[in-house]
Parts: C-alpha cells; sequence; structure tokens
C-alpha cells in the first residue's frame, strides 16, 4: 500500500501487501490511483453533498502547502464508482501520526455514497470506513478521526467513538425571495448601514488582493490567538483554485483601502466559507455584514443551492445567533473517532478563546505568529 503525491513523484511504502483494501463482500474499496482520477472527479461533481474539500483540487492544495499524503478510498461495485472517502495522513516528529477525514475542516468528512436503497449506500459506507479502520491499525497512527456534517447510522456498529462538540450553521439558497422572507430585519438594516458609512465589496482579481487580504487575515488571526496559515496559502489559492472558481474572495474596502475580507469555497451546489476577517475599525461600519449579504447575493446569482457558515462551539452564542438571523440553521457536527495508539484530543478545545494557548499566542509579535502559523497548522488541522 502506498501514499502518493499528486504528480505521483513521491511515495511513502505503507504496508507490504499490494493487494487492494477490500470490504468482506462487494462493494470493493480501494485506494485511488492517479489513473482513477477522472473517474473520483466525475463521481464527486455529480454528488449533491460534495464540496470543495472532496476534489482532486483540494487535495493538490494541501500536499503543497501543508504536506500531508492523501489517502483517497474509491468504492466500487460492478466496475461502476459508487463511493469515496477522501482522507489525509498527518505525521510530525515527536508528536506521531493521524488519519484525518478531513483535515481544516469540521463536518465534510466520511465517505460520499451513491443515492438508491438506504441499505446499498450503508454498505458502500461501512465497506469504505470498514477499510479506514483497518488501514489506520496497520499504519499504528495515534487516531482515526472522520468529521461528519451528520448522524452517520450506517457507523453505530463499527466500535468507534461518537462525539457532538461543534455546531455547524448552513442556510439554503433556495430563491432570492424565500432567503430575503428568512432574513432579519437587524440584518437588512446593517446591510443599508455598512454601504452609507462607505464600505464597498468586490471581488478579488489578483494575487495582489489575495496578498491584501493575508496582512488584514494575519493581524485579526493574531487578535484571536489562532495560528495563521503560512504565506504560500493564498498565493497557492490564487494559482490552483482562483482561476477554475473555486475559490472566490471578498473584500470589503473603504476608501480604497481593503479593511476586511471573505474567503469562499466554491464547488457543486454547495458554497462554503472558508472564514471572514475585518480589521476592528472596521467593525462598527458593519464591513461583516457587507461581506456576507454580497456573498449571499453571489450564491444566488451564481445558482448554488446551500451555503455553509462553517463551524462554531456551543459556547459562541452570539456568532450562531448571528449566522442564524442570516436565515442559517444550526445542527451538531458528529465525529465519529477510533484511538489506536493513543486517545483522540477533544476538538472543541480549538475553540476556547481564553485558554492558556491562545492568551500565549496574542503576546507573540505578530511577525512571529507569521513565521509560526504554517508550522503549527502542518499538525494542528
Amino acid at each position: 500500500m502506498t501514499l502518493s503525491s499528486a504528480q505521483g513523484a513521491q511515495t511513502i511504502s505503507l504496508a507490504s501487501d499490494p493487494a487492494p483494501i477490500r470490504a468482506t463482500a462487494e462493494p470493493v474499496a480501494r485506494e485511488l490511483l492517479e489513473v482513477d482520477a477522472a473517474k473520483w472527479t466525475e463521481f464527486v461533481t455529480a454528488h449533491p453533498a460534495a464540496n470543495l474539500y472532496h476534489t482532486l483540487l483540494w487535495r493538490d492544495l494541501v500536499i503543497e502547502i501543508f504536506g500531508h499524503r492523501p489517502v483517497y478510498l474509491l468504492a466500487e461495485r460492478g466496475g461502476e464508482v459508487c463511493g469515496a472517502l477522501p482522507m489525509f495522513f498527518v505525521k510530525a516528529p515527536l508528536l506521531g501520526s493521524k488519519l484525518i477525514s478531513l483535515p481544516y475542516d469540521i463536518g465534510s468528512g466520511v465517505a460520499l455514497t451513491i443515492d438508491g436503497a438506504p441499505n446499498d449506500a450503508d454498505a458502500v459506507e461501512r465497506a469504505l470506513v470498514e477499510s479506514a479502520i483497518s488501514l489506520a491499525r496497520r499504519l499504528k497512527v495515534n487516531h482515526l478521526e472522520l468529521r461528519c456534517g451528520y448522524e452517520r447510522p450506517a457507523l453505530a456498529h463499527l466500535g468507534l467513538q461518537r462525539d457532538e462538540p461543534v455546531l455547524i450553521s448552513e442556510m439554503e439558497l433556495d430563491d432570492e425571495a424565500a432567503v430575503l422572507a428568512r432574513l432579519k430585519e437587524d440584518h437588512r438594516k446593517a446591510v443599508g448601514k455598512a454601504e452609507r458609512r462607505g464600505v464597498t465589496v468586490r471581488e478579488a482579481e489578483s494575487l495582489a488582493d489575495y496578498r491584501a487580504f493575508y496582512e488584514v487575515y494575519l493581524r485579526v488571526f493574531h487578535d484571536f490567538g489562532t495560528p495563521p496559515y503560512g504565506a504560500g496559502y493564498f498565493p497557492a489559492l490564487w494559482r490552483r483554485l482562483h482561476p477554475s472558481g473555486a475559490s472566490r474572495l471578498l473584500l470589503a474596502e473603504v476608501g480604497g483601502r481593503c479593511v476586511g475580507g471573505l474567503l469562499l469555497f466554491c464547488w457543486g451546489r454547495n458554497l462554503v466559507s472558508k472564514f471572514a476577517a475585518c480589521l476592528p475599525e472596521a467593525v462598527p461600519l458593519r464591513a461583516y455584514v457587507a461581506l456576507y449579504w454580497r456573498a449571499i447575493q453571489l450564491g444566488l446569482r451564481l445558482g448554488y443551492r446551500r451555503l455553509s457558515w462553517g463551524a462554531s462551539s456551543r459556547g459562541q452564542k452570539g456568532l450562531i445567533e448571528f449566522k442564524e438571523r442570516w436565515g442559517a440553521r444550526s445542527r451538531p457536527a458528529v465525529i465519529y473517532s477510533l484511538p489506536v495508539k493513543r486517545g483522540v484530543p477533544a476538538i472543541e478545545k480549538y475553540y476556547d478563546t481564553e485558554g492558556l494557548t491562545r492568551r500565549l499566542w496574542r503576546a507573540l509579535p505578530l511577525d512571529a505568529t507569521r513565521a509560526g502559523g504554517g508550522i503549527i497548522n502542518r499538525w494542528f488541522c
């Protein structure tokens, strides 16, 4: 069994047995090979629940920026693709290793399966996850982690731990009239206030625009106490994702100066808000509201059916309410995990804004966070 880079130039041997990973019966789950790339992309493109995190575009970006090895499992029945499970093998000196579906996101992990009879879809999902469990044990990782957006009944009897550490907020983009009907009056008024206070929003058009937002993002994440992605992250987005429209960056400006931005990941029917950041002086100008409203307008104009506002801890009640006043609905993210060599760390600690780690990070000079954030995010993902 090997884990290959997107270009196929590097491999690391993970087991002496080269045979494909198999469930005990049909369907058959095996590792994705580069010759299967078109199969994977066709399946993901047609799947209504797929977003950018399931694509090979995202896989290749993660390889470039973070250096993780992809372990993508494909399920077939009678030669036809019927399921897909993207994972990454994450390893760091002294810390060990882990197998995650998917890092850098909370609600998009575990398997995509075909529509049809529930028992058929359940069988496909079990085959893929049983293969992942087998692989995690063979690799002797610290743990396996499957970060799901929903409850997965098919996994109930596979011996996995189950947790609901955070909430995911999503809104339907059915049509403009319905979206406007769900929008609360205070948000409507705030959109007008942002306009009157001189906030304008436009789409990024150049690498310089992406870099301008990176400086805002760096400062805001420092104040949050959150390690930022490294300086190469935004140029890679521009180069790998922006040309196809897979990433879109909205910029909030006042007097021609970038004061904030919202990064969107775009794929299939689903629009995902990766993160938003606005300078403190732009917050009372309602820059966040202006950005979110433009994201909704963009989703409606381009025909997306769902917009995800991302995850929040249960304690972030103000943030959850802010999302729901746009018409979003919140639900628990369900995490399935398997300790192999070590226990599974609690994801909710990442959202503890007053924890010691975050307080120490806020105390660092800004340039130190610029240099160190990318290294930290290779493991904490």
